[in-house]
């Protein structure tokens, strides 16, 4: 296993963000909305100077939120393949747009046929983020279905699945994004993505995953103010089960 933090950039900030994990393993949350991007795209190139300047080792790279079944889709991932191949990342993580369910069908074959697209034409990893809460173009079990490489966010599966989909999944599994969820009250930001330390779900996961053998990365996605617990984190991981 390898660990990482998630690290989110704006385009205005980027460099004091990046400055700030100097030399730390991160997966590099790109601005979440695809217009800002589109419109922005030029400073890609600003980003993977100071991402070379700090020494960053970049194990994924996370894109906008875009839709995968789009005919524009190619396009502007192709951008962001050409970006992750810059940095020397893994995989390029996507997340599976909203749809509803008469159209889902047709969008999800438009996506199947992108995202193959798209790997048939780079050594970067393509990989698709697990939703569980709304419908998607991919649905989890949808992504095993297709065998498509999976990025599993514990915050948003339940613990029941999460278990289920290592046991099953592994050879497939590329990247976990991992984090607590405190109890009560449902799913909400506050509640969700929290440090791992004292959940014992968590903990006994990394157990598993470590007994198995499995080679992937595990990427720390904490609430933003929790950063500095974050990097500690992920270097204590790292001497536990990396040594």
């Amino acid at each position: 296993m390898r660990f990482c933090i998630r690290r989110g950039i704006d385009f205005a900030n980027s460099r004091k963000q990046l400055e700030q994990v100097r030399g730390i393993p991160i997966e590099l949350a790109l601005p979440p909305s695809l217009d800002t991007l589109l419109r922005d795209q030029h400073r890609l190139a600003d980003v993977a100077g100071q991402i070379r300047e700090f020494d960053i080792p970049v194990r994924s790279v996370h894109a906008p939120h875009g839709e995968l079944g789009h005919g524009s889709f190619r396009n502007w991932a192709g951008k962001i393949i050409q970006f992750a191949e810059d940095l020397g990342a893994d995989m390029l993580v996507f997340h599976p747009e909203e749809r509803p369910e008469g159209t889902r069908k047709d969008e999800q074959s438009s996506a199947l046929l992108n995202i193959k697209y798209l790997q048939d034409r780079t050594g970067v990893m393509i990989a698709v983020e697990t939703l569980w809460d709304k419908e998607r173009v991919l649905t989890p079990d949808e992504i095993m279905e297709h065998r498509l490489p999976m990025v599993l966010d514990t915050s948003y599966i339940p613990k029941t699945e999460v278990t289920w989909i290592i046991e099953s999944y592994r050879t497939h599994l590329v990247n976990i994004h991992l984090s607590a969820v405190t109890p009560g009250g449902g799913r909400t930001a506050g509640r969700q993505f929290r440090p791992i330390d004292n959940d014992p779900f968590c903990m006994d996961l990394l157990d598993r995953l470590h007994e198995l053998g499995w080679d992937g990365v595990v990427t720390l996605e904490y609430l933003p103010w929790l950063s500095a617990k974050a990097i500690e984190d992920r270097k204590l991981l790292e001497q536990i089960y990396c040594h």
